[in-house]
């Protein structure tokens, strides 16, 4: 998610969960019986994660509403987007977490957002391997594969209502997504280089430094650790445990 102000945050979650909680409600009223009502919700949950998927970059710019002006970092970061070449349009924006995400369905509508707080702290050359992973991901539509993995997820949610399904389902989702992380790791190095890529990894790892142990619990995390990443890279043997 985008760094944000709290009070941002809590108005984008109530939004989505009084949205959400309208889409269940109004489905279920629409329904002629509970068989009906059961496939109906189903419907309104892909409706609304496909809006909420695709709206990502209006939501962006509601999160991450005032870009940064200070004309020396506009200048340096021109000067990496020369370097660098074709990239999706970057936007860096005033917020003191260290963060750089990409939104947006399809690579013609995605979008990079750079926090100043991971731009001030990164050398050029690991902000231009950073930008290499992130249009990896949008060139290698990873949005739009965890959406297609969430409408499959959500549909056999009402086909079974079996725990083992959901537990099953989502501890795929979390290897789907560390896959990702090492394409676009991969991706980036064959965009910017892998002297970039490796940098980019290196000075992150340095921001977010992790324990030894931080690898056996990446069975239940979305990200590999930094180090498993690095590893990666180098020998080109994602591990996903």
């Amino acid at each position: 998610m985008i760094p944000t102000t709290w009070f941002r945050r809590l108005v984008f979650f109530l939004f989505v969960m009084e949205v959400g909680g309208g889409v269940l409600w109004a489905t279920a009223k629409l329904a002629p019986d509970q068989a009906h009502a059961n496939l109906l919700q189903t419907v309104g949950s892909l409706v609304f994660l496909f809006s909420f998927y695709a709206g990502m970059p209006l939501i962006a710019r509601y999160l991450a509403p005032h870009p940064c002006t200070d004309p020396a970092r506009q200048a340096r970061l021109a000067s990496l987007l020369q370097r660098y070449g074709q990239s999706c349009p970057v936007f860096l924006y005033d917020h003191p977490d260290k963060e750089a995400n990409t939104v947006g369905l399809w690579p013609s509508q995605s979008r990079i957002y750079i926090t100043t707080g991971l731009f001030d702290r990164m050398s050029d050359e690991g902000l231009i391997g950073i930008l290499g992973h992130e249009n990896t991901h949008a060139r290698e539509r990873h949005i739009l594969v965890g959406f297609v993995y969430a409408c499959i997820f959500a549909l056999g949610s009402n086909a079974s209502a079996s725990r083992a399904f959901f537990v099953v389902g989502f501890l795929l989702f979390l290897g789907l997504r560390r896959y990702m992380e090492y394409r676009a790791d991969a991706g980036g190095a064959l965009l910017a280089g892998q002297a970039s890529m490796s940098t980019g990894l290196r000075e992150l790892a340095i921001l977010y430094p992790s324990a030894a142990w931080h690898r056996w619990l990446t069975v239940i995390m979305a990200y590999p650790t930094l180090p498993m990443r690095l590893r990666a890279l180098e020998t080109k043997r994602p591990a996903l445990l």
